[in-house]
């Protein structure tokens, strides 16, 4: 495991020691073909960079995926394998330790239940959370669980750091004439749906939907987060990045049809 940064005195996984004791749970069982199911828990945080080291790249591709799902929308019927979760959830203490603990801030805490699925069919989960800024959130991108041989969660996520300045495009705070270095913030992918439908509105009417589909004040940076990686049930897995990171509990769902 890495070390995590806190305010203060950098310590070795101090945090992630206290949230793996807290579940009470044993770990290395290794993943079943038979399409059991499985309840994902997924906390998102963020992290000061204490040592300012992470240079975030500007050449990046923001995108959602073609194969996705939102969680609680009951207008989607095409994944009926998914089940959003929000009872039985076992990392609370988690979230509040995180809360609690100066330079963490938690910004999405998510469940759901799924069979097993192989990468060709199982969905990306929609990810949102922290502050709002117009049309977008703070933390925006999507990731999933993945049954190959063994269990694997996939996650490609981005954090924004908005300038307080108001505005309807990204512009940089420095020259508000000049385009970003960054690249445009994708339109999430349930609206675009809905701009299909704003079509059929009179020209301003559509014009002013578009318009408003991707308002945000100007960017400052834009930090990624894409990895994948191999899970144990019943083991918390750590997703780490300088700042932000992903907790990710999976342990099978005793129902072979979800609740």
């Amino acid at each position: 495991m890495r070390r995590i940064k806190t305010a203060g005195t950098p310590i070795n996984c101090l945090l992630l020691l206290a949230i793996t004791f807290g579940t009470g749970l044993s770990g290395q069982i290794r993943a079943d073909q038979n399409a059991n199911w499985y309840q994902i828990e997924v906390i998102i945080f963020s992290q000061q960079d204490l040592y300012q080291d992470e240079q975030s790249p500007t050449n990046i591709t923001l995108q959602y995926p073609q194969n996705w799902h939102r969680l609680g929308d009951d207008t989607v019927e095409e994944q009926p394998s998914i089940h959003r979760v929000q009872e039985d959830l076992k990392l609370g203490p988690e979230e509040y330790t995180l809360n609690r603990t100066a330079g963490y801030r938690v910004l999405a805490h998510m469940a759901w239940r799924q069979p097993g699925m192989e990468q060709a069919k199982t969905p990306w989960i929609i990810v949102s959370g922290g502050h709002r800024h117009g049309s977008h959130h703070e933390l925006e991108g999507s990731l999933r669980l993945v049954l190959n041989r063994h269990l694997h969660v996939q996650a490609d996520l981005w954090k924004t750091s908005f300038a307080s300045i108001s505005g309807t495009v990204s512009t940089s705070p420095n020259n508000a004439n000049q385009p970003d270095i960054w690249p445009q913030l994708p339109i999430q992918p349930w609206l675009i749906e809905d701009r299909t439908l704003s079509q059929s509105l009179p020209g301003t009417a559509a014009a002013t939907v578009n318009r408003i589909e991707n308002r945000h004040p100007p960017v400052k940076k834009i930090s990624v987060l894409k990895q994948s990686k191999q899970v144990d049930l019943n083991e918390l897995t750590y997703l780490d990045h300088p700042e932000m990171g992903v907790l990710v509990l999976v342990t099978r769902h005793t129902s072979t049809v979800a609740d």
